[in-house]
């Protein structure tokens, strides 16, 4: 099998548009590849092609290890009423192109990033809508795929799968931080669908409306303010806009909690980053340990 590193179909232009073809189930003319921006994941390639005449793009997945409960995803979702990416072709065994892979439409648009940094309301608002259209999905609507669903990730296995780490390498800050977690621990919903990567370059924008949302390689249903609140984690400056609790109130939910969760998201990301001896974005030992200080003695 070819390597997804090197794969690069410009050099594959003919088996491309062979792949494409059956996939498609119309004449297709290749034109060019462009990788598309890595992110936490493989990076996949867009595909500028002619279908039956028409100028159209794709987005080429390589092998991935969740290619498979993507794909799935995406065709349940292509029922419900959210703007996500048709997808077609999967081959799980690569005879197209030497590689597993799966097409899906490429979304014309724009990250919502820029607009909520810029404390666009329009953005911040259509960022809730976005959130509660996807928290809303319920098992009945995703029943095609039920057995791919049955893992939940709630706020009580973050925070014990955080403390687990601990164990093997004890940090007496990390004992701290989780005895405070586990005394305050609120009563926390459900845990409802979502993709997964509620960061914002997965929401697409255009003319101001949600275009589509893409990265569903780990979709599931998981604590819904823990999903929410990673781009307020991950962009400090999202903060203390009221946008968090504006959420809480169209969910129902006690934005006296958001705080808790604060803790917790500094408690999981420092097992991550220690984990993977890496950072996550701008986080590290030293400033997550040092976040954890200050939320103790403000808790």
């Amino acid at each position: 099998m070819v390597e997804t590193r090197v794969f690069n179909p410009n050099e594959h232009q003919a088996a491309c548009e062979e792949y494409l073809r059956c996939s498609l189930k119309s004449q297709v003319r290749f034109a060019h590849a462009e990788p598309l921006a890595k992110s936490t994941r493989d990076a996949p390639w867009r595909l500028d092609v002619e279908v039956s005449g028409e100028r159209r793009r794709y987005v080429l997945r390589l092998d991935s290890r969740r290619s498979e409960h993507e794909y799935a995803v995406l065709r349940a979702m292509e029922s419900v009423p959210i703007p996500t990416s048709r997808v077609y072709g999967w081959d799980p065994e690569g005879k197209a192109l030497g590689v597993p892979c799966f097409l899906y439409d490429f979304i014309e648009g724009e990250s919502l990033l820029e607009p909520m940094l810029a404390g666009e309301r329009w953005a911040e608002e259509l960022y809730i809508d976005t959130v509660c259209a996807l928290q809303g999905v319920t098992r009945e609507l995703l029943s095609a795929i039920e057995d791919r669903l049955v893992r939940e990730e709630t706020a009580e296995s973050f925070l014990e799968a955080a403390h687990e780490c601990f164990k093997t390498d004890p940090h007496p800050l990390a004992d701290a931080v989780y005895a405070k977690l586990r005394e305050t621990m609120p009563e926390v919903p459900a845990v409802r669908f979502s993709n997964g990567d509620l960061w914002l370059d997965n929401l697409i924008v255009r003319d101001k409306q949600m275009a589509g949302v893409i990265d569903f390689e780990n979709a599931g249903f998981s604590d819904p303010i823990y999903e929410f609140l990673l781009p307020f984690f991950v962009s400090p400056g999202l903060r203390d806009r009221g946008i968090e609790e504006r959420y809480c109130e169209r969910m129902g939910f006690d934005a006296g909690m958001l705080g808790w969760y604060r803790g917790l998201e500094y408690f999981d990301t420092w097992h991550w980053v220690k984990v993977t001896e890496e950072p996550f974005v701008h986080y590290t030992v030293e400033n997550l340990q040092a976040a954890l200080e200050s939320w103790l003695n403000e808790a």
